[in-house]
């Protein structure tokens, strides 16, 4: 694999996602409500704030958290914050990545196809490999970016605002570390691959965003269970399942490579 290319490419749509402005400003959508809006919410009103109170799943996700996950140093009247901060905001904080990834992948075979712009690029000596993990990187790259930088405005807020409720910085944890540096690169990558592989067989973005959203369900499902308090992402539980999602990573990269068709989607063009 020649890695210029691979970076050839990788320049060149991070250059196309550049000049769409619209597709950008929907990205930090998400990331503003989570990093931002809600912490300030629940920091000003409390867990008994009537808002927070009508956001899905808190109330389950107190009554099933173990107090073994809890430190003793902590006020009795805050615990129940401090477990939404640092345990119920991580499946959150992992949809971004997935979201923005599953935005940005979707117009990268697709948006090219409707932009007459593919076919060019396939008649290139590019591998198909080197072609597919260029557009890889060009999305993971903004999509963990974006993630890391929610995750650090959120620990800002949460150790200035937050500093006068624990009496102490609780933010970042050894679990936080884990999940922003290692489990995040690793959905991110998996949610670009199935993107990519429901690009190559529909005719617009917006089909492939629904259509790679239904894939992704079981990935989602799993991060949901965290927010129930059923699953806690500790770093056994957070490391063992990036370990898992490398392995699929890289045979589902594996696979996407050798069902690209180039003859194929240049027909469908």
């Amino acid at each position: 694999m020649n890695k210029n290319r691979v970076v050839t490419i990788m320049n060149k749509e991070l250059l196309e996602i550049k000049k769409d402005k619209a597709t950008l400003t929907s990205l930090f959508i998400i990331p503003i409500i989570f990093s931002i809006i809600l912490p300030l919410l629940i920091i000003i009103g409390g867990t008994r704030n009537a808002l927070i109170q009508n956001v899905s799943g808190i109330n389950q996700f107190l009554g099933n958290l173990s107090v073994k996950f809890l430190p003793n140093n902590i006020p009795h009247s805050q615990i129940g914050t401090y477990a939404l901060f640092i345990y119920f905001f991580i499946p959150l904080f992992l949809l971004i990545p997935i979201i923005v990834s599953t935005v940005i992948a979707s117009t990268s075979f697709v948006g090219e196809k409707e932009n007459k712009t593919l076919e060019g690029l396939l008649y290139t000596p590019v591998t198909d490999s080197e072609l597919i993990l260029g557009k890889i990187m060009a999305a993971a790259i903004p999509s963990v970016f974006i993630t890391w930088g929610s995750i650090l405005i959120y620990g800002i807020i949460l150790d200035t605002v937050g500093l006068t409720i624990f009496g102490r910085v609780i933010f970042p944890n050894v679990v936080w570390i884990t999940v922003g540096f290692v489990l995040v690169p690793v959905i991110t990558f998996l949610s670009i691959l199935l993107v990519i592989m429901v690009s190559q067989r529909v005719s617009s973005s917006k089909s492939a965003q629904s259509v790679s959203m239904i894939l992704i369900l079981p990935l989602i499902g799993l991060i949901i269970s965290q927010a129930s308090g059923l699953l806690i992402f500790n770093v056994l539980v957070t490391l063992l399942l990036a370990f898992i999602l490398v392995i699929i990573d890289f045979v589902i990269f594996k696979i996407v490579v050798k069902k690209f068709n180039r003859e194929k989607i240049t027909l469908n063009l």
